[in-house]
């Protein structure tokens, strides 16, 4: 079982929701007894949660693993919001509990630990349960990858190319100024103010048009080599009929 909680765990983490389920469903078949059930339910809760399928299927997770340890904690680091949803279901079960005249009684690990408890005080995947301050997001907030803002020169550098191109039909009109009569040209002078024009025109025009394509690469780049890296996490298990490899190969 403790393959398949580290498995969800990296799932999770990854913000593959959608398989961190069906390793859960896996999970819940070689489940081996109260203290599995309780691990297993409060991931279910927090998936659940981060797909936004309604509070009442998170909370009915959260209450399968709190009617079986009242005292359980959840495996991982999740945001204040969902923290004070998960004690409020806490609250209600105890509530009920004792409305039903039943001792709240956790259950015991071989180590003596709750068995939603964390080893260690730490999560399944080695990281301490602490919730990092000014999280908005359900799941524990995560490095920004160079791949998401890779917008930011590609969009810089998409605005200095169309200026260039603006700067460059500027001159060109400018140009034609000279090739055709205009009533803008009356003497020699005239007509080398209106080069000089045309000129420093076409200058800035191809700056713009340099520094828009460098923008443009930058965030090529950085889309192409910014994609985070996902670890190998494959684990192998059986349900007692046959065997299955599941996981992520990168």
């Amino acid at each position: 079982m403790k393959r398949y909680l580290l498995s969800i765990h990296r799932l999770v983490e990854d913000l593959e929701h959608e398989r961190a389920l069906e390793q859960i469903a896996r999970a819940k078949k070689v489940s081996k007894g109260p203290e599995d059930d309780v691990a297993v339910s409060l991931y279910e809760g927090v998936v659940l949660a981060e797909l936004s399928r309604g509070k009442e299927e998170a909370d009915a997770a959260f209450q399968a693993a709190l009617f079986l340890d009242p005292e359980a904690k959840l495996p991982m680091a999740v945001s204040p919001k969902l923290r004070t949803r998960f004690e409020a279901v806490r609250q209600k079960v105890l509530a009920e509990l004792a409305a039903r005249g039943e001792r709240p009684m956790p259950l015991r690990t071989e180590a003596g630990e709750g068995a939603g408890a964390p080893v260690d005080g730490k999560s399944a995947a080695g990281t301490s349960d602490q919730v990092p301050p000014g999280g908005d997001g359900v799941l524990s907030e995560r490095a920004v990858s160079p791949r998401e803002r890779a917008w930011i020169p590609a969009a810089v550098g998409g605005a200095l190319a169309a200026g260039g191109g603006v700067m460059w039909w500027l001159a060109s009109r400018e140009e034609s100024k000279l090739d055709d009569p205009s009533p803008d040209i009356r003497s020699r002078d005239d007509a080398r103010k209106v080069a000089s024009r045309a000129r420093s025109l076409q200058t800035v025009s191809v700056g713009l048009l340099v520094g828009g394509v460098v923008g443009l690469g930058v965030g090529t780049g950085m889309y192409l080599l910014g994609a985070p890296r996902a670890p190998l996490a494959l684990t192998v298990g059986t349900d007692g009929t046959s065997a299955f490899v599941s996981g992520r190969w990168p």
